[in-house]
């Protein structure tokens, strides 16, 4: 996604939070795997989740916004 997104499409920024956020779901998970001691793990499973979620709303965005540009093109 981050490759068609940065070199097909040209969305640099949007490109560059998405592959931040989503790597830092996995190595969240990985740190929470190790941690050591139960409120740590929950700790950095919500960061996963917070993560998961600011990856789902910057794709949202661009699903949105890319509808909204063909939308004006047909019109």
């Amino acid at each position: 996604m981050y490759k068609v997104l940065y070199h097909e499409r040209n969305e640099k920024t949007l490109s560059k939070q998405l592959l931040r956020s989503g790597t830092s779901i996995g190595a969240n998970i990985e740190e929470g795997i190790a941690s050591f001691s139960k409120k740590e793990f929950i700790y950095k499973l919500q960061i996963s989740y917070k993560e998961a979620y600011e990856s789902f709303f910057g794709l949202s965005f661009y699903i949105k916004q890319s509808s909204l540009m063909i939308q004006n093109l047909i019109l």
